[in-house]
């Protein structure tokens, strides 16, 4: 199941903001993903698999109905969550695991969302992609913390550039 946390970390480094319902079905499936390990509505092996997909595929379609307002909720649970996986990205034992830090994160990044939209979310989904990607991947003998700079300076470049030249200019 690395591998596809890996996978789904890249996908929303590149496209996190140009195509937010990739953030916020990420967001969804990561927070489908806790509520599955701690409740057991189908079978174990099932279990893991289809309620972090269920919730990543109403994540997507209330995106298309809700815009902004479906980012804006998953901006506050990928605060949340980067806030408390943060020490595990950078390859740290200590675990910061706390109600209140993570509704504050969640709060200060909708706060960021509502008046910045588009910077906001891309800076989001960069930091969360490049958590993402490097609590479920090790890359050797890099250092953790460059590897998480470069990954997230890489994303919020790309995406700006993806928004900035992906519709036509009038010239």
């Amino acid at each position: 199941m690395d591998i596809l946390f890996v996978g789904i970390g890249f996908m929303m480094l590149i496209a996190g903001r140009p195509v937010y319902s990739v953030f916020v079905g990420t967001i969804s499936f990561l927070v489908g993903t806790y509520l599955a390990s701690q409740i057991t509505v189908l079978p174990p092996e099932w279990n893991t698999f289809f309620v972090p997909l269920l919730f990543a595929v109403i994540g997507v379609v209330l995106t298309q109905a809700f815009k902004r307002w479906a980012a804006m909720v998953a901006g506050f649970f990928a605060g949340g969550i980067l806030i408390i996986n943060l020490p595990n990205a950078f390859g740290s034992g200590v675990y910061w695991s706390s109600p209140l830090l993570f509704a504050a994160a969640g709060i200060i990044s909708v706060i960021f969302l509502f008046f910045i939209f588009d910077f906001a979310l891309i800076v989001l989904s960069s930091l969360m992609a490049a958590t993402l990607i490097l609590s479920y991947m090790r890359v050797g003998n890099l250092d953790q913390g460059a590897m998480f700079l470069i990954l997230a300076v890489f994303g919020i470049i790309t995406q700006y550039l993806i928004l900035q030249y992906a519709s036509p200019s009038p010239d």
